[in-house]
């Protein structure tokens, strides 16, 4: 297990340039923007504009906080054409090469983008309230838990507080991960 804090964070520029992103974690840690099997981050959007381009790569993008986004895809994309996404929504998957135009919906907006290599590995994104959670995933070799309100401790002694992010891993090879949740009231994860 691995957990990082928010002084573990570090901020860059977007890769097309357009606003910035704050990386939680990243695999392999020593990976760059062009090369990394997995990528978690957070983004600040506060003007509509394109979505990065990213090869090979499958997103999917949840709102923290804000009224919300409409994100616009062109027509030569596989994707739906208009969806809009608040913090009530599920967390939408998409693939990095659609070409995405994002209009803010009323102000700005904090969003949790999970990134991953498509030949590599998949993944699911879910939101947790508070509340008792098993996670039984069976075909998991990694787990990512961000705490983005509230308190939580999950396998018996490891408490997240706002900001926090834990990473489980799989103890043998094609073991799977189990993990108990416990979300206090007002908690979001």
């Amino acid at each position: 297990m691995r957990k990082w804090t928010a002084k573990d964070y570090r901020t860059m520029p977007w890769k097309n340039g357009g606003g910035s992103t704050t990386e939680l974690a990243i695999f392999p840690e020593t990976a760059g923007m062009d090369h990394f099997v997995w990528r978690l981050s957070t983004a600040t959007v506060a003007q509509d504009g394109p979505f990065s381009h990213f090869a090979q790569i499958d997103r999917s993008l949840a709102i923290l906080t804000g009224a919300g986004l409409v994100l616009k895809t062109d027509a030569g994309s596989t994707a739906e054409k208009n969806v809009t996404l608040t913090q009530e929504s599920l967390p939408h998957r998409f693939s990095g090469e659609d070409n995405i135009f994002a209009e803010l919906v009323d102000g700005t907006v904090v969003d949790l983008n999970l990134m991953t290599r498509r030949d590599v590995c998949q993944h699911y994104m879910q939101c947790l309230s508070a509340g008792e959670h098993l996670i039984n995933a069976e075909d998991a070799q990694q787990i990512l838990v961000f705490c983005e309100k509230g308190r939580a401790q999950l396998i018996k002694h490891t408490q997240l507080e706002v900001g926090d992010l834990v990473l489980l891993e799989e103890e043998h090879e094609a073991s799977g991960i189990r993990c108990h949740i416990e979300a206090e009231e007002g908690s979001l994860l």
